[in-house]
């Protein structure tokens, strides 16, 4: 019996022992916040419903605090001030390289190191100076791009209107139509949306942005990947996924060498770009690699964010017919109901236009943006943020701070208003991120937005079908907010 207890004694002592060592600790000076666990850091207090959660720290400690993402400390900034401030410093624009997804055991299939999103150093800021001129040099003033966008939005305002007034769920046909733009941007060349290996892609690609929170948990507890379970199960599908993805930016890659682009269009596009880039030598970062990984964050980044927004403004739009009505009346009179609406028109539009802001703040779809990591000591509001730790700007709270925003928690375009009903664009704005590591395509995500929700509210009124019901409060938390899916009647405001 003795033994059995010595035994017992020193499995409890044991087990002690690693909790303790487990146990995350903040460094000296560091900001405060809620109490990790071992192991489970503050995962385990989060919850469904991660914005929420982030706003009750907020209150209980401050604007500045940190929270363990497993044994990670994250820094979340909740001033908009500090945040401008802060990802502004060049020391601040480091990225989070580890992920489980897309590198699997001696193969990386889409290494984080490299491409544009997560990337860093020398490499990061060679090829985002790259990407900003060549995707300038692309988009701005040329009018193929927009044509590109309003055949896209033509075709699924024409499937919208074959359900003859069905219930329909858009989700699966906008993501096609945005993923098509994005790659006549980067390919010069779009697909059909019936196609069934683009729709593949597209389904791909969003599984990947919702498997992130399985990443984060298993990295935080590798021993998971040591037996069969639920979670081990789900990463190996999610690198199927990745692998299927990398496969078609690989043949793309391969068609586009030998001739395979678009006749009728003179303008180059970002691989023709990259690939003149690379010949000319004298750079070695201008590699396969570093393409394949690009391409990957240009399509990811350009699909997901904007199909996702369009799908809350039609939630928002159900939810405040009232804002729905102005809209259409705007259009209506200023340039009428039958008529492709343009980026021309946008001047005319302000109320339209505002009520895509008032989206934006409202659905913060990207509430912590992307993380960054301090690449070296740095004190932010007096406190000590040591090399190495993630830092994040919370864009939910931000866009709902009083401080910034009369009655956030209102619908009101009118905001982005002043008083001759011009667009304005207020202080603590920031739905494409803030200072170096902003998002590289806010230009055209913004032409893009306006040219498919504008002529979405033309031509459409929108009802739920009967029974149903849907709330802005009704959501998938990953590394995005998305509605929860949904199906809507649309109801054509005029003949086809």
């Amino acid at each position: 019996m003795d033994l059995v207890w010595y035994i017992l004694f020193a499995l409890f002592f044991f087990i002690f022992v690693i909790l303790i060592k487990n146990q995350p600790l903040r460094p000296r000076n560091f900001p405060p916040g809620p109490t990790p666990v071992p192991f489970f850091g503050n995962i385990l207090s989060i919850g469904k419903r991660l914005p929420d959660k982030l706003l009750e720290w907020k209150e209980q400690f401050g604007d500045t605090y940190s929270i363990f993402d497993g044994q990670n400390a994250l820094v979340i900034l909740n001033n908009w001030n500090t945040v401008r401030t802060v990802f502004a410093d060049d020391a601040a624009t480091g990225r989070e390289q580890d992920c489980l997804i897309r590198t699997t055991p001696g193969h990386d299939v889409l290494p984080r190191t490299a491409g544009l999103a997560f990337s860093d150093g020398d490499l990061w800021k060679t090829h985002r100076r790259f990407a900003l001129s060549t995707l300038r040099d692309l988009g701005m003033g040329k009018s193929w791009l927009e044509e590109t966008i309003i055949a896209e939005v033509s075709a699924v305002c024409q499937i919208l209107r074959d359900t003859h007034v069905e219930p329909f769920n858009p989700k699966v046909q906008l993501s096609n139509s945005i993923s098509n733009v994005i790659c006549a941007l980067i390919f010069g060349k779009r697909f059909e949306l019936t196609d069934p290996k683009f729709s593949q892609l597209t389904s791909s690609m969003a599984e990947h942005v919702e498997g992130a929170p399985i990443d984060k948990l298993l990295q935080a507890f590798p021993c998971l990947l040591w037996f069969p379970n639920p979670l081990r199960t789900r990463l190996q599908h999610l690198r199927q996924n990745a692998g299927r993805i990398a496969d078609f930016l690989k043949e793309q890659i391969r068609n586009h060498k030998h001739g395979d682009r678009i006749k009728s269009t003179t303008a180059p596009d970002y691989l023709y770009a990259y690939q003149r880039e690379a010949e000319k030598g004298g750079n070695d970062s201008f590699n396969d690699k570093q393409l394949l990984v690009s391409l990957f964050d240009l399509l990811l980044a350009g699909t997901e964010t904007t199909a996702t927004t369009v799908l809350w403004a039609l939630v928002f739009m159900l939810e405040n017919p009232d804002v729905l009505r102005a809209v259409h009346e705007e259009i209506d009179t200023k340039v009428g109901r039958d008529q492709m609406l343009t980026n021309a028109h946008r001047g005319v539009l302000p109320y339209t236009e505002a009520t895509i802001l008032e989206v934006q703040r409202c659905a913060s779809m990207l509430p912590l943006a992307v993380p960054h990591k301090a690449r070296v000591d740095m004190t932010v509001e007096g406190f000590t943020i040591p090399k190495g730790t993630f830092i994040a700007a919370n864009l939910f709270a931000i866009h709902r701070d009083p401080r910034w925003w009369n009655n956030p928690e209102k619908f009101d375009p009118v905001r982005f208003l002043d008083a001759d009903g011009k667009l304005i664009r207020p202080e603590a704005f920031a739905p494409f991120s803030t200072g170096k590591r902003a998002c590289p395509g806010e230009s055209m995500a913004k032409r893009e937005l306006f040219l498919f929700l504008a002529n979405l509210f033309r031509c459409f009124n929108f009802k739920l079908a009967p029974g149903a019901n849907i709330t802005h409060k009704d959501y998938t938390c990953s590394v995005t907010l998305c509605p929860k899916p949904f199906e809507l009647i649309f109801v054509p405001r005029f003949g086809a």
